[in-house]
């Protein structure tokens, strides 16, 4: 922040960001480069001082290293020498070698001591008197010596008879004969070091040092003492030395913690560079001198800069800063909003005149143009106060649920969002009044809408903002509500609620006005042009989203339509197959989770395509729906009701045992199995359930629904209307489906064969006719039981094309006897399924026509069971086939539920008695009860008897004398195929008597 002192001079109260301290910044800028060059050169002669202070140590490490060559060589004379010496002989050795050796000692200082061995490395003398024998066998030098036959440098070691650390040097001993007989040794004393340096002036803090491989100082100057034999390894200067191992210089630390400039090199021992001196002269003692000069010349350019600043500062004040405080007072002055602020200060052509030029001028264009913003500072007030209610309508939009709080909302964003004084929302009714009904509003409640009696209409009434929008479908808009004499209607009701102008924006659906909102405001002039064209888009928004709201509403409908046809069957209403798996797999997740059971029931009506066929799709439908109803009468609120396809329904018993679905099952069978009454029939339909249980019968839902298919067939084959799943079932299944393959097959190829069974008279104990029993030799199976498929072709539907195939080949088989001169008659088997078949008679009849078959010749057995599983419907059919001339026979008599009493109501002309009474009539009283009764009665009906099972003659005999007509069985003849017959008829004794065909026709009536 600025301000201006008392001699209006602009102050900052950071000085560090004024115009002064800038120019000051930039004084000192244009000192930097001076000051870097000064730096420069301090640098440059640094890095030339550091290279002549590192020359001269490197020097002086090269004359060490001379003078210690010089030595060793000095020793390489002296050693030869000496050892020509008779008195230094290792055999002599005592103490004439030792007076000649510290002699020698005192002639040669450089020398620590001089000493001779044996071969076996025993000292035998020294210069130097030795309290106990030393052996230097393990010497490098020594074994040197005796190795080459020369002189032989070794190690710096420290010496066992000194203990100083020394160079040693060695030279062989030989005997008259030149073999070697010891070694002669010289150590020479680093103690020259000390003695070479003290003659050569060296700089204040110079430091020299000897040191081996592994860091440890031999010799040192200044010090010696306190540094000899210390190892000074981790000291970066010695670690720089033995990394590098050649000549070379550096600047480093050394182990006291003093820069010093270094020179360092190897100094030559034997074979071997493991022993260096180094030259350290202190670094700060090298630049003492560069240092002195660059702090003057520092102090030097410091004293200038001063001067410089002082006297920008000052000029700074007097031309720069006065002016800029006049320039930063009239600022602060617009800045406050004072558009009369102006500089005053002489409009010069310098630099300061123009800006103050400028700046009055700026002032006032600033004053004209506040001017001008005040007037449309309303009208932007006005505009944003429609973008918010536009703005909040649209969120209102996205997060609309319902037509009904999206119009609430609507109005509530425009009074508490927009701060308009009241708005609503009227639908137009197309009554005769033509009103408009508020359905949504706020800022005011219904009530004092419902006053205002708003419509549509051309009157007085439809004059209003409202009404005027939705009649002409545009905007209206009204200023000066409370005075304005043509809505003098409202004047009051306006001047009750405050407010002054009107907007009413037409509400377009579908391509018509359905209604508008209305928005009220307290000023006069709250809606102007920019204010409509908004609140237009956020009016036609709403009627998007209404629009949109409303498809949504139908196209919900749909799905739910859809879902519902996917989910539930069309005829009964129950839930259908699709629902069920899914409602099952629910139930199998929540069953296994409790670790509980559950029950699955699948029924299924017999006889509805027999109903669908001969009392039409709508009673069969009557059927379906009102068994289903009775299922879901006898169920529990848990309990899940489902239409399978077909005739079938499913029963979902959650948390039951197999004791329960069991009785379960049985109730409802009995409530299903009650006479239903469609179209004034009474019919009986027969249900039959099978049982699964979850988990014992399956642990997935399609298994189970598969196993209840089966268990169900099973309940139909065995009668007893309801069975369990058996693991067996699923064996047989497989078994029957693939016999079901091999049967349309067999009867697309014609593979099938009939065998024919004779009936004997007996009375003349010849055969009066055929019975005509399909067989079938399966090329696999072999021969399949006629029961087996027989009852296959029922369940799968081919019963038709079985006994189609049977009456023609019957027929043919007939045409061929006939032929022959061969007259009796074939019966064919139909089943409950044929007497169902509409098109039955007309094939009959065609197929007759086409043999020229003559009446009576075709004959018809028809089982008791077949003809009452529908007594109304079998009634019919055996009726027209009597009319067709045909005789027809009730088969397998006294299984089924019928009476003679209502088989005299039946066109038939013969009754069969079954078998199992036939057999066990001569041993059970029962049986031979029954076949004397049916044959008496059968007589008094007039109808004609034929006794099946007839095994032997004692049955024979017993019928016989009953008075039975006919007999058919195997001690008469069994079933042959159709090429015995011809041999049959003549060779047995059964066969035919000789007799004109008209005797045989006769004989079999």
């Amino acid at each position: 922040m600025a301000a201006l002192d008392r001699r209006g001079i602009f102050m900052h109260k950071n000085r560090l960001s004024s115009l002064r301290a800038r120019l000051v910044l930039l004084l000192m800028l244009i000192i930097v480069p001076v000051f870097a060059l000064l730096m420069h050169n301090a640098i440059e002669a640094r890095k030339a001082e550091a290279l002549h202070t590192q020359t001269v140590a490197l020097r002086l490490a090269r004359l060490v290293l001379q003078e210690q060559q010089e030595l060793i060589a000095g020793a390489r004379q002296l050693l030869p020498g000496l050892a020509r010496l008779p008195s230094i002989q290792p055999a002599k050795g005592g103490a004439a070698c030792n007076d000649v050796l510290a002699k020698l000692l005192e002639q040669y200082p450089y020398y620590a001591n001089l000493g001779v061995s044996g071969l076996d490395g025993l000292m035998r003398c020294s210069g130097l008197p030795m309290s106990t024998p030393v052996q230097i066998h393990d010497r490098d030098y020594f074994r040197r010596a005796i190795e080459t036959g020369d002189l032989a440098i070794g190690s710096y070691q420290v010496g066992r008879v000194t203990g100083k650390s020394a160079v040693n040097l060695g030279y062989p001993l030989r005997d008259d004969q030149g073999r070697i007989e010891g070694v002669i040794f010289a150590a020479l004393d680093l103690a020259w070091l000390s003695r070479k340096l003290s003659n050569i002036p060296l700089p204040e803090g110079t430091m020299i040092t000897i040191l081996d491989r592994s860091g440890t100082v031999l010799a040192h100057q200044p010090d010696p003492d306190r540094w000899f034999g210390k190892s000074i390894k981790d000291a970066p200067f010695v670690r720089m030395i033995l990394e590098k191992d050649a000549e070379g210089t550096a600047e480093s630390m050394d182990a006291t913690g003093v820069h010093r400039l270094f020179a360092f090199t190897p100094l030559h021992q034997g074979n071997s560079n493991s022993v260096y001196v180094s030259v350290g002269i202190p670094r700060d003692v090298a630049y003492a001198d560069l240092d002195s000069r660059f702090k003057r010349d520092l102090i030097a350019l410091f004293l200038i800069v001063v001067i410089v600043i002082t006297v920008a500062w000052k000029g700074s004040n007097v031309f720069v800063l006065q002016p800029l405080g006049v320039l930063a007072h009239a600022s602060e002055r617009l800045g406050n909003g004072d558009l009369n602020a102006r500089t005053e200060l002489p409009q010069t052509h310098d630099e300061f005149g123009q800006v103050a030029l400028t700046f009055d001028r700026m002032a006032a264009s600033l004053q004209r143009r506040r001017d001008e913003a005040d007037m449309h500072d309303k009208e932007l007030q006005r505009t944003n106060r429609a973008l918010r209610t536009l703005s909040a309508g649209n969120r209102t939009l996205v997060r609309a649920a319902d037509e009904s709080s999206l119009l609430q909302k609507m109005c509530s964003v425009a009074v508490e969002l927009g701060g308009y004084r009241m708005a609503w929302v009227g639908f137009a009714e197309h009554d005769v009044e033509k009103t408009v009904r508020p359905v949504a509003q706020a800022g005011t409640d219904k009530a004092f809408l419902d006053t205002l009696h708003i419509t549509w209409d051309e009157t007085k009434r439809g004059n209003s903002p409202t009404g005027t929008a939705i009649r002409t479908g545009r905007h209206c808009v009204v200023h000066g509500l409370q005075s304005d004499p043509r809505y003098q209607a409202w004047h009051t009701a306006a001047r009750e609620q405050g407010i002054e102008s009107a907007l009413s924006l037409p509400l377009h659906v579908d391509q018509e006005v359905m209604g508008a909102i209305t928005i009220y405001a307290e000023d006069d002039d709250a809606f102007d042009p920019a204010a409509i064209e908004l609140l237009s888009e956020m009016a036609e928004d709403l009627a998007y989203g209404i629009s949109t709201l409303r498809t949504r509403i139908k196209h919900d409908a749909a799905q739910a339509t859809i879902r519902h046809m996917a989910y539930y069957d069309a005829l009964t209403g129950l839930p259908n197959h699709a629902s069920l798996e899914e409602h099952l797999g629910d139930a199998i997740t929540g069953a296994r989770s409790r670790n509980r059971s559950l029950a699955l029931l699948l029924f299924d009506l017999e006889r509805l395509r027999d109903i669908n066929d001969t009392l039409g799709f709508e009673a069969g439908n009557k059927v379906m729906q009102v068994s289903g109803k009775r299922i879901e009468q006898e169920t529990e609120k848990n309990e899940f009701v489902a239409r399978m396809r077909g005739d079938e329904f499913a029963l979902l018993l959650p948390e039951v045992d197999a004791v329960q679905a069991e009785q379960t099952a049985l109730r409802i069978l009995e409530i299903l199995n009650q006479p239903f009454t469609i179209n004034d029939f009474s019919l009986v339909i027969r249900a039959n359930v099978g049982i699964v249980l979850f988990p014992d019968h399956g642990t997935e839902g399609e298994q189970l629904i598969r196993r209840a298919d089966l268990a169900m067939q099973l309940a139909k084959l065995s009668g007893n209307g309801y069975a369990f799943y058996s693991p067996e079932q699923d064996v047989d299944k497989k078994r029957h489906l693939a016999l079901a393959s091999d049967l349309n097959r067999a009867l697309e190829g014609n593979a099938l064969e009939l065998y024919y069974q004779p009936k004997i008279s007996m009375r003349s104990g010849h055969v009066n006719g055929f019975e005509a029993l399909a067989r079938w030799s399966h090329p696999t199976h072999g021969m399949i039981p006629p029961d087996e498929f027989i009852a296959l072709a029922e369940r799968t539907g081919m019963i038709r094309a079985l006994t189609d195939w049977v009456l023609a080949s019957a027929l043919g088989q007939s045409t061929a006897l006939r032929q022959a001169g061969i007259h009796l008659p074939i019966a064919v088997n139909l089943s409950a399924f044929n007497l169902q078949d509409p098109h039955l008679l007309d094939k009959i009849q065609e197929m007759c026509a086409a043999c020229c078959m003559e009446q009576g010749m075709l004959e018809l057995e028809i089982t008791e069971s077949a003809v009452m599983a529908d007594p109304v419907g079998a009634l019919d059919v055996l009726s027209r086939l009597r009319d067709l001339g045909i005789p027809l026979y009730i088969d397998d008599f006294g299984t089924g539920y019928s009476s003679l009493s209502y088989l005299k109501k039946l066109p038939v002309a013969t009754i069969k008695i079954d078998k199992s009474f036939v057999a066990d009539m001569l041993d059970d009283a029962d049986s031979a009860s029954i076949v004397r009764s049916t044959i008496t009665l059968a007589h008094d009906m007039s109808l004609t008897v034929v006794a099946e099972g007839v095994e032997d003659e004692a049955v024979w005999a017993q019928l016989k004398s009953l008075g039975c007509d006919a007999g058919q069985g195997y001690y008469m003849g069994r079933p042959m195929p159709a090429s015995q017959v011809a041999a049959w008829l003549n060779e047995s004794p059964w066969g035919l008597a000789e007799a004109s065909p008209d005797k045989q026709q006769t004989e079999l009536k």
